[in-house]
């Protein structure tokens, strides 16, 4: 049992220290989010002015959302360096 246990230990081990984010890639991944979510803000706003539909603003935020989660929530190997 002793030996199962310590596998598995080792296993957790390296699992929690073979994808961690350094600080650079933090730091892309924040500068990457905060400019998906600007950018789709801003294109939402033009439309949403344009149409005179705030509805286009909530549209357009919600789908940068969704892109920037995807692309900064889960510890891509492009964050690892």
């Amino acid at each position: 049992a002793s030996k199962k246990r310590s596998r598995q230990q080792s296993h957790y081990q390296f699992a929690s220290t073979r994808y961690q984010m350094d600080y650079e890639g933090q730091k892309l991944c924040e500068n990457l989010f905060y400019w998906i979510i600007l950018i789709f803000g801003a294109i939402g706003w033009v439309k949403g002015y344009i149409e005179q539909d705030f509805a286009y603003v909530f549209y357009a935020w919600s789908v940068g959302m969704v892109i920037s989660v995807i692309l900064c929530v889960p510890d891509w190997p492009s964050f690892n360096r």
